[in-house]
């Protein structure tokens, strides 16, 4: 679980690499995660938290 945003629970997806003569081969997607330090139930702990998380937060 360490590629895995303690937010939202977004984790790597698997696809496929297209090239333009269309061979194709298997790959990874990782989510953008970055690791914060965040106040979790009033003690300060280190998490992993994707950007899309990282952002919202910061709006509100």
């Amino acid at each position: 679980m360490s590629k895995t945003c303690e937010v939202c629970g977004k984790h790597p997806q698997s696809g496929n690499t297209i090239s333009h003569a269309h061979n194709v081969n298997k790959r990874i997607f990782y989510p953008n995660l970055r690791t914060i330090k965040a106040e979790v139930n009033g003690a300060s702990k280190r998490i992993k938290i994707c950007m899309k998380c990282l952002k919202t937060s910061a709006k509100s």
